[in-house]
């Protein structure tokens, strides 16, 4: 086989070419921290890391939905705290209106009193978080709890009506994804039908029920029926509320498992992701050295390979 000048010059070029893609390989893989560029440089690790980037963004929103719903229920945990202080000075007022020493002007005290509580539970049964009323369901854009009237002086004023999502209606269920086929309910709010056909929760109504009856037997001087009638119903109110706060408290717990779990898969995604694709940076400026010595031995071989021909010296 002949080996002609153009032969030596055609492979030098084509071994100082391959050599300045692998320096060009290890270059870029030194400047973004990644083993794999492109497809071709690994294709069965592309799919892996694929798969962990999907599952990372997965993991990722997963605990963001688990920030919302502690959020929401921390939020609803605090009203109902405020509700069980109302509740308890109601007791108090109720236990104290039924001293028969009092004076007319002493119960009309306490019946403005147990006004100013009424309406600061309306306030509290209608709180909101992040725009979204807390207690009524799907129909979060809906103020749940409203006034039959608007005037003081009309009976219906301290008459409760219910507008927020029912279960009767499948619309009071707010369900959120805190895992992997892993569903919580935030909601709380749980219906009833009255006697009148409405939709009743069993939270805030029998709260306002006693209270509104409280107020009206002080309206109408029964001062026969203060006491242990009213003490029962408001000890029934609070039993429910404590109830309530006893499952939003197991609620959050359930979510504070799901979160450091999510967490500890978070942590193992990027580990694995981390060696999928991530290079070993002493190792791989040992290899652009090596190649880096590699080209210059490659170009010193080839000037001695292309000695200067009688044309160099025609010039």
């Amino acid at each position: 086989m002949r080996v002609t000048n153009n032969t030596l010059t055609n492979n030098m070029l084509r071994h100082l070419n391959a050599g300045l893609g692998r320096l060009d390989r290890y270059q870029q893989q030194l400047a973004s921290g990644k083993r794999v560029l492109k497809p071709s440089d690994d294709p069965a690790a592309v799919i892996n890391v694929l798969e962990l980037r999907t599952s990372l963004t997965e993991n990722n929103q997963l605990l963001k939905n688990v920030d919302t719903a502690s959020s929401w229920l921390q939020s609803i945990d605090t009203v109902l705290a405020s509700t069980t202080s109302v509740l308890h000075r109601a007791k108090e007022l109720s236990v104290y209106a039924a001293n028969d020493t009092l004076s007319g002007d002493d119960r009309a005290a306490i019946q403005r009193e147990l006004e100013q509580l009424f309406d600061n539970l309306l306030q509290l049964s209608n709180s909101t978080h992040s725009g979204k009323y807390v207690f009524a369901g799907q129909k979060s854009t809906t103020v749940p709890y409203q006034r039959a009237s608007t005037d003081p002086a009309d009976p219906g004023y301290y008459r409760i009506a219910y507008h927020g999502g029912s279960s009767i209606q499948n619309s009071s269920e707010l369900k959120v994804e805190i895992g992997a086929n892993s569903v919580i309910d935030i909601n709380i709010i749980r219906t009833s039908i009255n006697t009148d056909g409405e939709a009743e929760d069993q939270l805030f109504m029998p709260i306002f029920g006693a209270l509104s009856e409280l107020i009206n037997d002080l309206d109408q001087g029964m001062t026969d029926k203060l006491g242990a009638e009213h003490l029962e119903a408001l000890e029934a109110a609070l039993d429910g509320v404590l109830a309530t706060r006893a499952e939003v408290g197991a609620k959050l717990n359930r979510i504070e498992l799901a979160e450091e779990r999510l967490k500890d898969l978070e942590v193992n995604f990027n580990k694995l992701l981390s060696g999928t694709q991530d290079i070993d940076v002493a190792e791989t400026i040992m290899m652009l050295k090596s190649e880096e010595n590699a080209y210059r031995i490659a170009l010193s071989v080839g000037a001695r390979i292309i000695q200067p021909t009688l044309v160099d010296f025609l010039r």
